[in-house]
Parts: structure tokens; C-alpha cells; sequence
């Protein structure tokens, strides 16, 4: 079609009529400010489309970003301070696979040297704990993570208090060492123990939810 403008005569005169028989130039310029608006309302659709979209994108990375953080500074943490705690416990063994096996460590190395186990215990290996608990009460995760990483300083609180008070009965022990009287004592780190492994399990399982 041809520009409007082109076809008034340059001197003035009486406009040519347009081509076709029932179209007006005043009916044409309304259809053709008709169909530009149109495309104008189209093309801020996709505008307003493809901002939205690049908004989720944005949200829904940031989101697997906490998420993915959360996992690197709880599983930081736990591979640094406790199993790093155990490995000094029971110098330098591999973690141990059940509640009766950490027990049965834990006796045989308290019978061989009630006083100097429990020092080396306490000195060298416990302060892996005291750090584990607040490292863990510092860490600021999504909401919906707060009460399992929450259950995993409690569990790490529960494990500390265990050994302090299992240390104490071997520093006022003056005999040989009594597994019987240590028995309840022995029971509550192994508790302590398996209570961090359960909360830790089912911290990483959620977090395997939000990241798939």
C-alpha cells in the first residue's frame, strides 16, 4: 500500500481518489493506527513475558543457592568437627556402623587407661564439639530448614553434654575402671551419637527434596 502523504498533490488542488471503491483515507489511517497498536499491546506482552520469566529464573536460583549453601557449611561442618571428633576419639578409626560398636570402643580404651583416655579426650578431641555447636546455631537457613538445623544442634549439645559427664566419672574413678557403674554413661554418648546421625540423615534428605 501505498504511503497516504504520496498521494496529495505537491501544488494543492483536490486530493486523487484513493483506489478501491468503498475506502476512504480517513477509514484506511484508522485501520492502519488500529492494527499498529495491536502489535504495540503484542509486543509489550512479550516484554512483560519475558521479564517474568527471567524473575522466576532468577528466584527459583536463588532459592537452590540457599539451599546448596545450607548443605556445604552443615556437611563442612559436620565432616570437619565430627567425624574430625571420633577420628581423634578412637585415634584416627573409620567411623563406626552401630550403637554397640562405638560403645564396645569406647570400653576397651577406658579400660586400658581410665585417666589418660579421658585427658585425651577431653583436651584434644572435645573442643571439636564446643565448636561444632555454635558453628551450627550461626548458620541462617531458609525458613522452612530452620527446625532441622535446629534438631542438629541439639543433638551435637546432647553428644557434648554426654561426654563431658562420661570425662567426669573417669576423673573421679580411683580404681580400675567399673564398666557396670560406666555402663548408663557409655549408653548416653552412643545416644548422643546416634541422634546427630539421625538428624544429620534427615537434614540432607530434605535439602535432596528442595534441590531436585
Amino acid at each position: 500500500m501505498s504511503d497516504p502523504d504520496d498521494q496529495l498533490p505537491i501544488g494543492g488542488g483536490s486530493p486523487p481518489l484513493v483506489p478501491g471503491p468503498s475506502q476512504s483515507l480517513e477509514a484506511e489511517e484508522k485501520a492502519m493506527r488500529g492494527g499498529g497498536g495491536g502489535l504495540v499491546a503484542i509486543g509489550v506482552i512479550a516484554v512483560l513475558a519475558v521479564v517474568g520469566g527471567l524473575v522466576f529464573l532468577l528466584m527459583s536460583g536463588n532459592d537452590s543457592e540457599a539451599y546448596e549453601t545450607l548443605g556445604r557449611n552443615v556437611n563442612g561442618a559436620k565432616g570437619e568437627l565430627f567425624d574430625g571428633f571420633w577420628t581423634c576419639a578412637f585415634q584416627g578409626q573409620e567411623d563406626l556402623a552401630s550403637n554397640e560398636d562405638l560403645q564396645r570402643e569406647i570400653t576397651e580404651r577406658a579400660t586400658r587407661g581410665r585417666e589418660r583416655y579421658g585427658a585425651m579426650v577431653r583436651d584434644r578431641c572435645l573442643p571439636k564439639l564446643d565448636e561444632l555447636e555454635p558453628r551450627l546455631e550461626a548458620l541462617i537457613p531458609p525458613e522452612d530448614m530452620h527446625a532441622s538445623v535446629s534438631a542438629l544442634a541439639d543433638a551435637t549439645r546432647q553428644l557434648r553434654g554426654a561426654w563431658s559427664d562420661y570425662i567426669s566419672f573417669l576423673d573421679t574413678q580411683t580404681e580400675d575402671y567399673d564398666e557396670e557403674a560406666a555402663s548408663s554413661r557409655v549408653t548416653a554418648v552412643a545416644r548422643g551419637w546416634f541422634e546427630f546421625k539421625r538428624a544429620h540423615s534427615a537434614l540432607n534428605r530434605e535439602l535432596t527434596t528442595h534441590l531436585e
